[in-house]
């Protein structure tokens, strides 16, 4: 305690006599509250202990102010220590304890936070109704500090999901946000966004420039976590085209300040930490150097799984099983498989893209509602104006003219009615047209991950079977269970599945096809009904396990059955059905 007290500055020596001064239980709950907040950087640990101090004295004084306050800074600590799971914990309570002692802004600030740590770990339906919750109440009650936050993040979100138009819309609000309030640290951490954005959309180019600007603003501010995620961002686009030697240029100046350069920063280092570690590994197998990759690859899945980072955990433990292959470890490889195949099912996007399209389309529709709603007043007061403008001529026109007035207005209220009429069948429209494109949306997802889940488990079951002789004896009868139970899974179900949710959206299509082509037979029927959703024949030959040949001659047959010209497009044939 003395070594704390001798390097601590002024401010702590003061509050540390205040503190000894003190005997109400509300302030000293908020003065060490203070305290911990001054050694947040300087001594984590101490930190934490003169948090959870003030915690208990607020806790025994029953004063919810001081349980808000202490709970909020442990959870700032916890943060800046990549302790993500406590700090989940203590932010919920400060908001519990915020939402008493009715300081909105704070629930609102501290629930967008949470919100980020469940995007961190790849948690996006609750991170989305955080999001739009906070979002709601910023522009309710004004909080512009928090809304541009609220919009990057909400992009960060999509960006996850590869809803990338929803993304960039996102993203660009934020940006215009940011720039009228000048703020220059998260203007700089937008660019970095939409130059992600830029990479996506093929402008390597626009990409780069992106970064590298976003660089020159972060480093003015020492914001050292967010320059090595920039580098490490261009590193992966040399990367993705095969250009190692420029992609280690970028890396090891990531590298480099991730692991020499002690930062204030207020987030999680370890969500930059975990993506650059794991690319290093990448460079370093690539080179041959399995020693250097399995060492960085081992160190960013310990982060990854200290904080719940999924999608991290699961590259990582392929990267792994890649390494431990090529050393020749069967027996180390195969635990990162069973690690892989859990996180490929825990995180598979399907469910969550279904979830948040409804959520978002719920939003959307809601929010036309509530424009509706604002016309419907606006009309209403329009009308009374009106009607008193009437009330004023009625007294100096004659009857003949009054009879006149009531006329046009009970035209004009029939045309009101017959326009609100319209507007509420247009929204039903609307309405039902967007639950028709998340239907399709929802068929074609489950399509692609039931073809990505066959062929990833399929190439499990062939290496293990390689492997299978490499392993200890004691260990291949379970190898070759493992090997079993894949190839049943490969296609079980995998048809009933597919036809009960194609029935859901085109439930006429199997009606139209008998009565038209009776004697279909059953594996015809099932091409048509890939056809029909446009799938190529390679797409149809893994997912049948047929042939591309077999496929070909299928669709042949299917042209003389059903008598179609040869010029005539087959899926464009079965859609009109």
């Amino acid at each position: 305690m003395q070594c704390v007290l001798a390097s601590a500055t002024t401010a702590t020596d003061s509050l540390l006599q205040l503190i000894d001064k003190t005997t109400g239980e509300k302030e000293l709950s908020i003065l060490y509250c203070s305290l911990s907040k001054s050694l947040q950087y300087a001594s984590p640990d101490s930190a934490i202990g003169y948090a959870k101090r003030g915690l208990e004295i607020a806790n025994a004084a029953n004063y919810s102010l001081g349980i808000a306050e202490s709970a909020a800074t442990l959870g700032d600590i916890y943060v800046v220590n990549n302790q993500l799971e406590e700090a989940k914990k203590s932010y919920s309570t400060a908001v519990e304890f915020f939402e008493k002692t009715d300081r909105l802004f704070d629930v609102t600030q501290i629930s967008m936070i949470l919100g980020n740590i469940h995007l961190a770990q790849n948690e996006y339906l609750p991170a989305l109704k955080l999001y739009q919750q906070c979002l709601a109440i910023s522009k309710e009650n004004d909080f512009s500090k928090l809304t541009p936050h609220l919009y990057n993040n909400i992009g960060e979100l999509y960006l996850e999901i590869e809803d990338n138009e929803a993304a960039k819309e996102n993203f660009d609000r934020a940006f215009r946000l940011f720039e009228e309030q000048d703020d220059q640290y998260n203007l700089a951490v937008c660019m970095l966004n939409l130059a992600r954005i830029a990479d996506i959309n093929g402008n390597r180019l626009e990409a780069i420039k992106g970064y590298l600007d976003a660089i020159r603003i972060l480093s003015a501010m020492n914001s050292w976590p967010n320059i090595a995620s920039a580098y490490n961002s261009i590193a992966d686009l040399f990367i993705a085209d095969g250009d190692w030697n420029n992609a280690d240029q970028y890396l090891t100046q990531a590298l480099n300040i991730i692991e020499n350069n002690n930062s204030t920063f207020a987030g999680p280092s370890s969500i930059y930490s975990t993506k650059i570690f794991s690319n290093v590994a990448k460079l370093a197998l690539e080179r041959k150097d399995e020693k250097r990759a399995l060492s960085f690859a081992k160190r960013s899945l310990s982060l990854s799984t200290s904080n719940l980072y999924k999608e991290s955990i699961l590259e990582n433990s392929k990267l792994l099983i890649q390494i431990y292959e090529q050393t020749g470890q069967p027996d180390s490889a195969l635990v990162h498989y069973k690690t892989a195949l859990k996180y490929a099912e825990e995180i598979q996007k399907e469910d969550n893209i279904k979830k948040i399209t409804q959520l978002r389309m719920q939003y959307e529709f809601d929010a036309m509602l509530q424009q509706k709603k604002l016309d419907d007043i606006k009309r209403e007061s329009s009308l009374r104006q009106r009607e008193m403008l009437y009330i004023g001529i009625l007294v100096v026109v004659i009857f003949t003219v009054l009879l006149l007035i009531l006329l046009y207005r009970n035209q004009k209220t029939k045309a009101d009615r017959a326009i609100l009429k319209k507007e509420n069948l247009e929204l039903e429209r609307n309405k039902l047209n967007q639950a028709l494109t998340y239907k399709n949306k929802e068929l074609a997802t489950n399509m692609m991950y039931l073809l990505e889940k066959n062929e990833f488990i399929t190439t499990i079951a062939r290496k293990l079977s390689e492997a299978k002789d490499a392993f200890n004896k004691s260990n291949q009868d379970v190898v070759q269970r493992i090997i079993n139970e894949l190839k049943q899974n490969s296609s079980k179900g995998i048809w009933e599945e597919f036809e009960m949710r194609f029935k859901e959206v085109h439930s006429d299509f199997y009606a139209a096809l008998n009565e038209k082509f009776p004697d279909l037979t059953p594996n015809e029927i099932r091409i048509c009904a890939f056809l029909r959703l446009n799938m190529s024949t390679k797409e149809i030959s893994a997912i049948t396990h047929q042939s591309v040949k077999s496929i070909d001659m299928a669709r042949f047959r299917l042209r003389k059955k059903m008598d179609i010209d040869k010029d005539e497009n087959l899926i464009i044939f079965l859609t009109q059905l």
